[in-house]
């Protein structure tokens, strides 16, 4: 697949990625899934930014307030998003 397969639909295709970084899945969509990431550059590299911020926030909230360093690259990454995908977060 190239590394625009997916740029018509990318909300639906972060949103998939979410719900399968969720557990939200199932077996055969997780399956569709990974499959899917081994041959799409774009969405694997979009999977594992996703999964290390996902990773950076479930170990900063063991503290009573996340760093400010985290706060500020999740404050500019939705900033980014809404701005390149208007409708994305809604």
């Amino acid at each position: 697949m190239s590394d625009e397969c997916c740029e018509n639909v990318r909300a639906e295709s972060l949103t998939r990625i979410y719900h399968y970084l969720d557990g939200e899945l199932t077996t055969t969509e997780i399956r569709e899934i990974s499959v899917h990431l081994e041959h799409c550059p774009s969405c694997h590299d979009e999977y594992e930014i996703e999964a290390l911020l996902k990773e950076l926030v479930r170990r900063s909230c063991s503290r009573e307030e996340a760093p400010m360093g985290l706060r500020e690259k999740i404050r500019q990454r939705i900033a980014t998003e809404q701005a390149v995908w208007p409708g994305a977060g809604a």
